[in-house]
């Protein structure tokens, strides 16, 4: 055997193929060019075999003759060389044109067309001595003779092309099987391959249809397991019919196309785009099925999503509908809290709403009545990262808004989403293109023009007009629940069910679903979403429209319930006159009752009546503390004469008045042991830590005066309380000195300076707690005013809301304790206010008892130069700390409050403290 150099590469050729090539040429010619045929002239062969005269020129002009012109006649061409019609009718009638050969391998190889056989048709072309021209007969042989069995086995085209195609498609066939225990589709002949293919190349190229195979049924195994699994996440089983849409979709496109498919190289050209598509689905499934919430499978396909955008962007217009279909249960889950849509009868909280958790909470009533109450606490976790902070607490506090305005309310617009839809109210729903980002703005902005317009009638008439278009439904929902349906009754549920028929269906181009296009695997993205929005805003542009009308609406009813059916100003007011001692003729009476010695004792002696005006004597008493029965005889009326003398309410005896708002009342404090055992002592600064205000805000009311607001403003309460009996023991000491000075005419140079330090330190505080109280109160009084005057025109600003009311609420009240030093960072200083006070006690202790002591009576030992020297350190250290706090930025008492978070700056109040210290000369010494 000779070898032959082909394509670089030496090839052994067979001597039967030498020997037939060589007798091949000896016959025919003995030129090696031209195979021994002789040449024959053209012009000659074309007259004789299309009968054109010889006469005829038909050689081409020269070129430097020729000229344009009239084409001179030809002649007519010879009759024999055309066909009649009916002779041609009569050949097409003889041909089958069903009998067409679809067998590749029953098809004859085409006939290449040569100069030999353009001469001769019974011209045999010789055995071509190049491999690549000879067929895959001709590469399988010479396979067959290098490696043998090695070579794999051939095995038809039409099947293994078949078998391949069915193994993309994820589907076992004659030459495929899948392996459960394996979880991959194996093939039945192990080195089966194509002729004209090495068993190597082809093992490769089936690889890659292996790959899909196990793809698509691994994708068919989690449509499966998450339809039928009862733990399913509502997402996943929408997860699951996106990507069941779109195997059947890749089916059907691949099933049409699979008859053009001929070779391998075309089969693996149609499975490449498909091919990609079954990569993203796969990769999506591993990460969905080890979420644990709905929220997060929107939240990582979201950003598989946003990762994936750059990269496929022929596929991105299935990457959005799979992204829309997975977040419509998420979506409507929304769209039941908010009110949307009308929520199912079982219950408001459902799998899908996992950012509100419902807890029932008790209270206790006056009387040990106890009560329930759903509250709602915001799982901010719990919501998809592609809604932002803002946006997360704005849905969940519309939600909580809503049930308040639907418990107090039942019969306002917004309190029937169902009436709310028939109004024209918009779902939730992705967008992706800017027209319908355009679309669903004005279909938002035309639902809150219409609800609004019931809501105005509604606050009007008390309910709604009959001329408007939620009569109808307010009939239906409120007769068709009785038993006996009257004539009237009837009609208007007939007139009701007809207009629902005849409202025009919704549009179905809107809702993405599943429908999954073959625009969105083969062809290229029309121009709309070519530029449409990037994806960051899309779910800005896609929710916020409607959400946010939605809010505006809610909120503004929910603040008209507040201001103008609950006056919540009153309350507010209410809780700045007392627990504030915004109230002088409160706190003077209040500070009269705990301390004045001149009042009549509260203690029950034997052989003396507690008639008159009784107090409590704090500081002129040995028994401490008081009983329930001397607290209710001293502090009895305080609350209530204040509040009707003021001409809040009615008047008349006591007995015929109303209980106060919110049930105003003083209570025992509830306290632990260690804090209960120093209100024991009376000289303590923590003596009447024990007595409280107890307010309890009706509905809706507490919606913004929390049970957390209501703590702080008990503890400023406590704290005022203090500066109160502070305030009273710094004026007694000057009554104290005077009674010694009557006694004998003798006076102490360092009680002096402690007496007047003392005083003037007292007094600069409580000026200090007062302005800062008055001041921050202000600014509430000027927001509530502005929200209230905006509801008398019928509008609120976007930046009303019943939680930013609370928030602002809560906000100012943190304001306050920073002024008076209650917040928790300062709790050093806050110690060393009282240790200063404590000194002070100690010091009106010490005055009180040497009176006593120059009547005959015992006296309370205390080194008095000692407690002074100790007393002006702690005030030093106190000045320098609010020195420091005055340096802050800020000022406090101005009309800041459009802020969002009021600052916690002290302002000009502890500047104003620092010149009420300072200008006497008292502490810069």
């Amino acid at each position: 055997m000779d070898e032959q150099i082909v394509d670089g590469n030496a090839f052994a050729i067979p001597d039967l193929w030498k020997a037939s090539s060589l007798a091949y040429s000896d016959k025919h010619t003995t030129d090696p060019i031209v195979f021994g045929f002789e040449p024959l002239n053209p012009q000659d062969e074309a007259h004789e075999r299309f009968g054109i005269s010889k006469d005829l020129d038909l050689r081409l002009p020269e070129l430097s003759t020729f000229t344009y012109g009239p084409i001179e006649d030809l002649g007519a061409l010879d009759a024999s060389s055309m066909l009649s019609s009916a002779d041609s009718f009569q050949i097409l009638e003889t041909l089958d044109v069903w009998a067409f050969p679809f067998d590749v391998e029953e098809r004859k190889a085409p006939q290449l067309k040569s100069w030999e056989t353009f001469y001769d048709k019974n011209s045999q072309e010789p055995w071509t001595t190049y491999i690549s021209e000879g067929g895959p007969q001709m590469f399988d042989a010479i396979l067959d003779a290098q490696d043998g069995e090695i070579s794999g086995c051939v095995i038809k085209s039409v099947a293994l092309v078949s078998s391949l195609l069915q193994l993309g498609l994820g589907i076992e066939s004659v030459l495929y099987r899948y392996d459960e225990g394996e979880r991959s589709f194996l093939p039945l002949i192990r080195n089966a391959r194509i002729s004209g293919y090495s068993y190597e190349t082809f093992q490769s190229l089936s690889a890659t249809f292996v790959d899909y195979g196990n793809k698509t049924k691994r994708l068919h195994s989690f449509v499966d397991k998450t339809r039928t699994s009862s733990e399913s996440f509502s997402t996943s089983v929408a997860l699951a019919g996106s990507i069941s849409a779109i195997i059947a979709t890749l089916h059907a496109q691949i099933g049409d196309s699979s008859t053009s498919a001929r070779s391998l190289l075309q089969l693996q050209s149609q499975f490449e785009r498909p091919g990609s598509v079954l990569s993203y689905l796969s990769d999506i499934v591993i990460k969905v099925e080890a979420a644990r919430s709905d929220e997060e499978i929107l939240s990582w396909l979201y950003e598989y999503v946003e990762g994936s955008e750059p990269s496929a962007e022929w596929f991105r217009p299935a990457l959005f509908q799979i992204l829309a279909s997975v977040s419509k249960p998420w979506l409507e889950a929304v769209s039941r809290w908010v009110g949307l849509k009308e929520r199912p009868v079982a219950g408001i909280h459902s799998r899908g709403q996992n950012f509100v958790y419902v807890r029932e909470e008790t209270q206790r009533l006056d009387g040990g009545k106890e009560t329930k109450k759903l509250e709602y606490d915001f799982e901010h976790l719990s919501m998809p990262n592609f809604i932002s902070e803002e946006d997360s607490l704005m849905i969940f506090e519309t939600g909580k808004s809503l049930r308040l305005l639907e418990s107090h309310r039942p019969d306002h617009p917004l309190s029937r989403p169902t009436q709310a839809g028939a109004v024209g109210a918009p779902g939730l729903d992705w967008h992706f293109s800017w027209r319908d980002m355009q679309r669903i703005q004005l279909q938002a902005q035309e639902y809150e023009s219409n609800l609004q317009k019931a809501i105005t009638d509604f606050n009007l008439h008390g309910g709604i007009s009959g001329d408007t278009c939620l009569q109808k439904g307010i009939v239906m929902q409120a007769e068709i629940a009785t038993i006996g349906l009257s004539e009237e009754t009837a009609k208007a549920y007939i007139y009701a069910s007809i207009a629902n028929f005849e409202k025009s269906l919704p549009d179905l181009k809107a809702e993405s679903g599943n429908n999954y296009q073959s625009k969105c695997v083969y062809n290229d993205l029309p121009e709309e979403e070519i530029f449409a929005p990037p994806l960051p805003l899309l779910p800005v542009l896609s929710f916020n429209p409607v959400i946010t009308s939605q809010a505006l609406l809610i909120n503004r009813a929910c603040l008209r319930l507040l201001f103008k059916e609950h006056d919540i100003r009153s309350h507010f007011s209410l809780l700045h006159r007392y627990s504030l001692f915004g109230d002088g003729v409160f706190a003077s009476r209040l500070s009269h009752a705990l301390f004045d010695p001149e009042f009549d004792s509260t203690e029950g002696r034997k052989g003396r009546s507690r008639a008159g005006i009784s107090g409590l004597k704090l500081g002129s008493r040995s028994t401490w503390p008081p009983a329930s029965s001397e607290l209710r005889l001293a502090l009895m009326g305080i609350l209530t004469e204040s509040y009707y003398e003021s001409g809040r309410g009615v008047e008349g005896p006591s007995m015929f008045r109303e209980e106060l708002p919110g049930g105003l009342s003083f209570a025992i404090r509830d306290m632990p042991e260690d804090e209960l055992q120093r209100c024991m002592d009376p000289d303590s600064i923590e003596a009447l830590d024990f007595l409280r205000l107890q307010y309890r805000p009706p509905s809706p009311l507490d919606a913004v005066i929390t049970q957390a607001s209501l703590a702080k403003y008990d503890a400023v309460f406590k704290l005022l309380l203090r500066g109160v009996r502070m305030l009273f023991v710094a004026n007694q000491l000057y009554r104290d000195t005077k009674a010694r000075f009557a006694i004998r005419q003798a006076a102490d140079p360092i009680a002096q300076s402690f007496r007047i330090e003392s005083h003037h330190f007292v007094s600069a505080i409580c000026r200090h707690f007062s302005d800062g109280v008055q001041a921050n109160w202000n600014i509430l009084q000027w927001r509530l005013e502005d929200v209230d005057k905006a509801l008398d025109r019928d509008g609120t600003s976007d930046g009303d809301s019943l939680y930013k009311l609370r928030d602002f609420h809560e906000n100012l009240l943190d304001r306050l304790m920073f002024t008076l030093i209650l917040r928790k960072r300062q709790a050093q200083v806050t110690m060393l206010l009282e240790e200063i006070f404590t000194l002070i006690l100690v010091f009106a202790r010490h005055t009180r008892t040497k009176a006593s002591q120059d009547m005959g009576y015992s006296a309370f030992k205390v080194d008095l130069k000692e407690t002074y020297k100790k007393f002006k350190q702690k005030v030093r250290v106190f000045i320098s700390v609010c020195r420091g706090l005055s340096e802050r930025r800020g000022e406090g008492g101005t009309k800041d409050y459009d802020a969002d978070e009021l600052s916690e700056e002290g302002g000009n109040t502890i500047r104003q403290l620092l010149l009420d210290f300072e200008m006497s000369g008292f502490y810069v010494r």
